[in-house]
């Protein structure tokens, strides 16, 4: 390097790269989750953050170190830190120094590739909420691109430090050192003169655009720009102008181009006038590739490289804002594939992966170019129809959607026919906001998923109501037990053959403090889909086999009362299902053999050896068991005849009408219970006409209106007290 060059440099003072994409991060994440603040909390340096807004409360909490705030703790500790309610969090009371006001607070570490954490990530929310798993994925991803920036943003300081460095070096290095310093630095370093003649460029600035060193001296720093990029600089924007960064695109000797970091200072003499330019330029071709990498990660589905909800749901926003200035009308419509687990179960996860890119490839041909198609959920697709004019394509397209799952997909050489259920919402409901967009949207999804198959659903405002109705219902029936609402009524169970009560069947009543009485088949469906079956059903087990310890008691010598309970799907699949009725008969004390276990057809006819051992060691308790609804299943003869069974219940479908074919089919169950050896038992016996026609069949036992309705237990006791006979 010639020393007349680095004679000319004085010190020069960087100033610090543009931060603008620092600074639009926060700003995006608060967007994507939904939160009035995301801060970039560096180890050191200022924070980058959400933009304020009048009136916020937020300006300490922008303004702290990492050091004061809950940030810190995801940054020391190198893990996420997910807060749903800050005050009853322990993490909050055991470090209340570093609560700042956040209701909800979720943080995730910003790491480099190597390990290295730079600061912490976050979102935080003015009211509690729960943090979603896509919410977490976001939040770590758009964490990598601040690491990436951040780097960056350091990167470019540190070329800024070695400018600034040949000023002063000449006190302390000599010249022979700092040329050695600069020949082996892996950024590339440059210095022109004032019309931009190059009067020096490093092995590494030579090496990154194809020349040799000694060809690039005496050139003009134009042949690294493109034509149209390719500006003089005049001296006298250098007398202005102390430096300067900017990512542009530079041309290698063989006319191909790649992205670079620029980083120009001026270099002026003791008088202050320019003499040269200095510039470091920084090969980005790997950190672009890397961000569209982690750009595609956080808005694109891998499996199927459709856009993603977050992606979507920003899409869906603009919509609602164009149709809020009535600009465009619009639709959603959502797809839920029936089998994706199935597939997943049977043949693998990288078989379920299979059939989702199928899927997204076929679901693509029923809508136009310029509709969105995305992948919302593992197994769930939107689209979204701008400019629509009524109803007619949205209807057209779904219809399309369903005859596609409709088909069969080959998938690791097996036909796999996904099916699909399909709802719609228009914009012409009128809607402020996209949640509320994707939120009837997936309420419509719902409605068909329970409506007969291959049938599309169009939300309207009645489904909202019935879904708010369904969720108060839901948390009605969460308080209901400790509020004391749940009631056990009996129906008797007659011995035919005496026309004498028998035994009583448990039936779980809900005294709804403003609905009244409701029934069973109004709130047990709820109870089985959110699993507060369980519960509820051990309650109801426990409070029937209590009553008829009671009744037992009093009718010492005239024949034990028997008890039939109902078992859900749900409780007699627990793994611990035997030791919970275990506990209850030894609690209760009721007489051995007199608890009756009713079990539904579909239940026992998993033929697994779990379902088999349970049956097992329930009847070595003493407890009888009992297929409950029989004839509404498809059990198999052979399977039954291995199970230990005491009774079979027809049900009540089969005896709606006397006579006639349903006849026929009681008189076959009749004939197969008793060549199983098992009892059989009729619901549904409402007319003297039935019961002569099952007395007939000798049918042994039965339940129904003509007997009694169930009752509660006071009125029980009245009934047998009066001692009736059939």
């Amino acid at each position: 390097m010639p020393a007349s060059t680095l004679e000319q440099v004085g010190i020069l003072h960087a100033q610090p790269p543009a931060t603008g994409a620092l600074g639009s991060l926060p700003d995006f994440a608060a967007h994507l989750l939904s939160v009035p603040l995301a801060i970039i909390t560096p180890v050191e340096g200022r924070s980058f953050c959400t933009r304020p807004a009048d009136g916020d409360g937020w300006a300490e909490r922008r303004d702290a170190a990492l050091a004061r705030t809950l940030c810190h703790l995801p940054a020391s500790s190198g893990r996420p830190l997910l807060i749903e309610d800050a005050r009853a969090h322990p993490t909050v009371r055991s470090r209340p120094e570093l609560w700042m006001g956040e209701a909800a607070y979720a943080g995730v570490p910003i790491r480099t590739p190597d390990g290295r954490v730079l600061g912490t990530f976050c979102a935080i929310d003015a009211h509690p909420r729960r943090w979603a798993e896509a919410d977490v994925r976001a939040l770590t991803q758009l964490a990598e691109m601040a690491a990436l920036l951040l780097e960056r943003h350091a990167a470019a300081g540190s070329a800024a430090g070695f400018v600034g460095a040949i000023g002063t070096a000449r006190g302390r290095l000599s010249l022979r050192m700092l040329e050695k310093a600069v020949e082996t630095m892996q950024i590339g370093v440059t210095i022109t003169d004032t019309s931009g003649r190059i009067l020096y460029s490093n092995p590494a600035e030579a090496r990154m655009h194809g020349y040799e060193v000694d060809e690039l001296r005496g050139m003009h720093a134009r042949i690294f720009a493109p034509p149209e990029n390719a500006r003089p600089m005049h001296v006298e924007a250098m007398q202005e102008a102390s430096s300067w960064s900017r990512e542009t695109i530079n041309v290698r000797k063989d006319g191909s181009t790649f992205p670079v970091l620029l980083r120009s200072d001026v270099v002026k003499d003791s008088r202050g006038r320019p003499v040269g330019l200095v510039t470091c330029c920084e090969d980005v071709t790997e950190r672009r590739e890397l961000e569209r990498q982690l750009l595609r990660s956080a808005f694109y589905e891998p499996v199927t490289g459709l856009p993603n909800r977050g992606l979507f749901a920003h899409r869906v926003e603009m919509a609602v804002d164009r149709e809020r200035r009535g600009e465009a009308d619009f639709a959603v419509i959502v797809v839920a594939l029936d089998r994706l687990q199935l597939v997943s179960d049977s043949l693998g996860r990288p078989a379920a992966d299979e059939l989702l890119a199928a899927v997204a490839a076929r679901l693509r041909e029923c809508v136009r170019p310029d509709a969105l198609l995305a992948h919302v959920a593992r197994d769930e697709f939107a689209v979204l129809l701008d400019e629509i004019d009524g109803i007619a394509e949205p209807s057209r397209v779904a219809a399309c959607l369903q005859e596609q799952l409709a088909r069969a997909v080959p998938v690791q050489g097996t036909e796999v026919f996904p099916g699909g259920s399909v709802g719609i919402t228009l914009s012409y409901t009128g809607y402020e906001r996209a949640e509320d967009v994707l939120r009837d949207a997936a309420i419509a999804l719902y409605r068909s998923r329970d409506a007969r198959q291959g049938q599309y659903e169009v939300f309207d405002r009645d489904m909202h109501a019935q879904v708010m109705a369904r969720l108060r219902m839901e948390t009605d029936l969460r308080h209901a037990l400790e509020r004391g609402e749940i009631r056990v009524h009996y129906q008797p169970i007659v011995s035919l053959a005496s026309g004498r009560i028998a035994g009583f069947e448990a039936l779980a009543r809900w005294d709804h403090p403003v609905q009244g009485m409701i029934q069973p088949d109004d709130f047990i469906p709820l109870a089985e889909e959110t699993g507060l079956i369980l519960p509820l059903g051990m309650w109801v087990l426990e409070e029937a086999c209590r009553e008829l310890r009671r009744w037992q008691d009093a009718h010492r010598g005239d024949g034990a009362p028997t008890m039939a309970v109902n078992l859900s799907a749900g409780q007699f699949l627990q793994a611990d299902l035997v030791e919970q009725v275990e506990r209850v008969l030894r609690e209760t004390g009721i007489e051995q053999g007199t608890l009756k276990l009713e079990i539904t057809e579909s239940v026992l006819m998993q033929h697994t050896e779990r379902v088999t051992d349970t049956l097992h060691r329930l009847k070595a308790l003493g407890v009888q068991l009992h297929i409950d609804d029989f004839g509404t299943g498809y059990s198999s003869l052979g399977y039954l005849h291995r199970l230990p069974l005491d009774a079979l219940k027809i049900d009540r479908s089969f005896v709606s009408e006397a006579g006639g074919a349903n006849l026929q089919l009681v008189r076959t169950i009749v004939a197969l219970a008793h060549a199983l050896g098992v009892a059989v038992i009729t619901e549904g016996i409402e007319s003297p006409e039935l019961l002569r026609e099952l007395r007939a069949l000798e049918c042994e036992f039965g339940q129904g209106f003509l007997f009694s309705r169930p009752l509660a237990s006071g009125e029980i006791e009245a009934l047998v007290a009066s001692d009736p006979c059939w």
